[in-house]
């Protein structure tokens, strides 16, 4: 009886196939050997992400309180400034004069108090004896009192012209980081000429994100413990890590209606300067103490339709096959939050060849 080819390639391809799963099966007797390790627990730094912007902690415009040329200007555009460095000096010959002024109103009307005083005296004695008149008693009394009201005025004058000769000086009220200045040497300026220079804190320096009232609860329960145990990490524009951890300085004193998200400041010594005032990055919020979880090397996780699962070992090395509910990942470990304790044994390598009720032997050096 003839025979179709078709018929004997398949006899032969099915024939193959069978004698090559019986020589890589293992003889009788073997165990198939996989790679296998204990269960460790470490720590859930969970995450969250968001998009922030580097804000300063005090942002100040300098205007002049006085008018007048200005004569120096003690800085470069672009400089770091320290708290008291003079920036501008206008032309103090006006309020040296005013301060003059003032100064020799005051003797006179001291002098005028003097003479008044005296006169007083003299009338008010002439009065009690009845040798003068009660208007020309309380003429005296008036003409005191006048004396004594310039004398205060001529003082309030005097302070004001100080004042505004301390004015013609202007320093930096506080260190930073400076702009480019409005006007140069030889400008005439006045109160109404506006800002003159910005500066700007830089050292340390907040970056302010939205975190969402859930986020906030699920992480960390409330607001004191968000500000104890959050931590936060930025990436620059270009994508890099930021070097500098943040920590969580304080948070808004009110929940934006719309959003159901609160601000949240951060800050950062900056030592580099790299956080600019204004710039938009990206955030990273975490624990600085997480949960401890059971983790696994990422190689033991597998999948199907019913969910992720993996293959457990009990103490004579038989296969369990268990689901288990993944966390979060670091790149070397994944997390499990439920179905697996510290201590179990799990397959990490060669999961392919162990099956659920099959008994194999555990090699501790392979960790997939």
């Amino acid at each position: 009886m003839n025979i179709p080819f078709q018929k004997l390639f398949c006899i032969f391809v099915f024939s193959l196939t069978i004698s090559l799963f019986a020589a890589s099966a293992p003889s009788s007797g073997a165990k198939v050997v996989v790679g296998a390790e204990k269960v460790a627990e470490i720590e859930d730094y969970e995450t969250r992400h968001y998009t922030g912007q580097v804000v300063s902690k005090s942002v100040v415009n300098i205007v002049a309180r006085v008018s007048g040329e200005i004569l120096e200007i003690g800085f470069k555009d672009g400089d770091v400034v320290r708290k008291g460095q003079t920036l501008y000096k206008l032309d103090p010959v006006q309020y040296e004069a005013a301060v003059k002024g003032a100064e020799a109103s005051i003797e006179k009307c001291k002098a005028e108090l003097t003479y008044a005083q005296s006169n007083f005296n003299r009338i008010n004695l002439l009065y009690q004896k009845q040798a003068a008149s009660l208007d020309t008693m309380e003429n005296a009394k008036s003409t005191l009192g006048a004396a004594k009201a310039a004398l205060l005025s001529a003082e309030a004058a005097l302070i004001t012209a100080k004042d505004n000769l301390k004015n013609t000086v202007i320093t930096a009220p506080q260190g930073g980081l400076v702009g480019v200045t409005a006007f140069t040497q030889g400008n005439y300026i006045t109160p109404s000429s506006g800002t003159l220079l910005t500066i700007i804190q830089v050292q340390p320096i907040r970056v302010r994100f939205s975190i969402s009232s859930a986020d906030l609860l699920a992480m960390f329960g409330s607001h004191k413990d968000l500000v104890a145990n959050g931590r936060v990490d930025v990436k620059l524009a270009d994508g890099t890590l930021f070097g500098e951890k943040g920590e969580i300085e304080l948070l808004n004193n009110e929940v934006n209606p719309r959003t159901d998200a609160i601000q949240v400041y951060a800050s950062f010594p900056n030592k580099e300067r790299k956080l600019i005032q204004g710039s938009t990055l990206s955030v990273t919020l975490s624990r600085k103490t997480g949960k401890l979880l059971p983790a696994v090397t990422p190689s033991a996780l597998m999948h199907d339709a019913k969910g992720s699962y993996v293959y457990v070992l009990d103490s004579a090395n038989k296969v369990e096959k268990r689901y288990v509910t993944p966390g979060n990942a670091t790149p070397d470990r994944q997390l499990i939050k439920s179905g697996l304790s510290k201590g179990e044994t799990v397959v990490t390598k060669g999961t392919h060849k162990a099956l659920p009720g099959m008994t194999v032997e555990a090699d501790f050096g392979k960790k997939g």
